[in-house]
């Protein structure tokens, strides 16, 4: 493969995975300081879940009728998952994770007997990151930028039901890029990787999150390695180095004194 057509294949992708490492690094800091880690899956299946009803629906609907339904069924969970948030917290995981395995096997009952189910799943859970063109990357863009501005423009934001908000709406653009997985792995890994640091864990993150895409994207294109799990392994590979590096640096080994000699 020339030069060319490594950046022709690669810069679309890298862009999109940067896209995605920016903002999703500070909403997993806050999912995982929440400690309700199951909603990025959850949000995602179901966004995934009307991505495919939809096309089951309706021959060949427009971008703007799939995104519609995308948005509007995780911004119904957003709401949801607050209101659970309020009124039952201790249960609010156990009942996300289970939402999560729904939306799971109702997206498998609806592909059962399609053609191409079987591809369109891989596609919604493991995404197509490397077939990603700049027309769709465009598509998205103003979504991401606005909830980037607003996110570290509105502190305020960040918490209650504009955080679900936002994030229902950040996970429905995301999983039509990255896929599930990837989702998940660059919302929490990252916010693993940084979870002991004390200071500019934000930019600590976005930093873990950055290296990670840039190692995954670049891995599977020279490999020829499916974009969507090599992205999780090299999420998981940068999160093991960063955790390991900052437990030995805060605890670094202790110094062996030298036995005194006898005069």
């Amino acid at each position: 493969m020339q030069g060319s057509e490594l950046i022709e294949i690669m810069a679309p992708a890298l862009v999109a995975g940067l896209i995605v490492a920016l903002l999703h690094a500070p909403l997993g800091l806050e999912v995982l300081a929440r400690g309700i880690v199951f909603i990025d899956l959850a949000i995602a299946q179901i966004a995934g879940l009307f991505v495919v009803l939809v096309n089951y629906w309706i021959h060949e609907p427009s971008w703007g009728v799939v995104q519609l339904a995308a948005g509007l069924s995780a911004i119904c969970a957003a709401f949801i998952f607050r209101w659970i948030e309020r009124i039952l917290p201790r249960e609010q995981e156990a009942i996300i994770g289970s939402t999560f395995i729904l939306a799971a096997s109702a997206m498998l009952l609806v592909l059962v007997d399609r053609p191409h189910g079987g591809e369109e799943m891989r596609h919604i859970l493991a995404g197509q990151i490397l077939f990603v063109r700049w027309p769709t990357i465009f598509s998205f863009a103003p979504v991401f930028l606005a909830a980037l501005f607003l996110w570290f423009r509105f502190p305020s934001l960040q918490r209650g039901l504009p955080f679900f908000l936002i994030f229902a709406v950040v996970v429905t653009a995301s999983v039509q890029l990255v896929g599930v997985y990837v989702v998940f792995a660059s919302l929490i890994l990252p916010a693993l990787a940084v979870n002991t640091v004390r200071a500019r864990k934000t930019v600590a993150a976005i930093a873990v999150s950055i290296i990670a895409v840039l190692i995954g994207i670049t891995a599977s294109t020279l490999a020829d390695l499916p974009a969507g799990p090599t992205l999780v392994f090299a999420y998981a590979m940068t999160t093991f180095i960063v955790r390991l590096s900052v437990w030995c640096f805060r605890f670094p080994k202790p110094r062996q004194e030298k036995p005194h000699q006898d005069m």
